[in-house]
């Protein structure tokens, strides 16, 4: 069995341990890694709880899964764990199909019942939470994160550090900026500019809420 270690102890850390912990092919978690003391023992999640300076000699494996939403946090402790000498295979829920010509990148998660069609691009350290639906030929950046029941048609491409909200749609073709944010169950018709936020069916920018 597969040993890997989660790095936070947030929602989707408790998620991804639920979900992948008691899939068909499970995975076996060996303890978390994180800033917080509290959730690990409040939320009776498995294995140890690892300090964010945590090496693979500590833990006993070196295969890590980074399971927290924020696009820069990835990045600053990615780049740290690798300089520690983890790696990051791609976790792929049982349940969901993607096509094998799909190119899926290093860190990324597939979460249960999605389905990934051919010649889709999923950068590193991409999320894609359970039920979404990814149309061929989409290419989906870095440090991505598509929460459930997100539906992208064919061609769409999503930028580096993006979240789209729940229930989102991205119609065929449609372009998103990077750092942009799609609010939950926005329906986006147009491209959107780089770290802008859309919200509503059909999707408007909302200026006032960005930074």
């Amino acid at each position: 069995m597969r040993k890997v270690l989660v790095v936070g102890t947030g929602g989707l850390a408790r998620e991804f341990a639920s979900q992948f912990s008691e899939d068909a092919d499970p995975v076996e978690i060996v303890g978390f890694s994180s800033s917080s003391c509290d959730e690990h023992g409040t939320f009776g999640l498995p294995g140890m709880l690892y300090a964010g300076d945590v090496s693979p000699q500590v833990v006993g494996t070196n295969e890590a899964v980074i399971a927290i939403g924020s696009p820069l946090v990835k990045l600053r402790l990615s780049e740290m764990l690798r300089a520690s000498g983890f790696v990051f295979p791609p976790m792929i829920h049982s349940s969901s199909l993607v096509s094998t010509k799909a190119n899926v990148g290093a860190g990324v998660v597939i979460a249960p019942r999605c389905v990934i069609s051919p010649q889709v691009e999923v950068g590193e350290f991409s999320y894609i939470n359970f039920s979404c639906g990814i149309g061929h030929d989409a290419v989906i950046g870095k440090f991505v994160q598509i929460n459930p029941g997100s539906q992208l048609g064919g061609r769409a491409t999503i930028g580096d550090g993006c979240l789209i909200g729940s229930g989102s749609t991205i119609l065929q073709g449609v372009r998103v900026g990077a750092g942009s944010t799609i609010a939950s169950g926005s329906v986006v018709f147009t491209h959107v500019a780089e770290k802008a936020t859309m919200m509503g069916n059909p999707a408007k920018r909302m200026r006032a809420l960005e930074e």
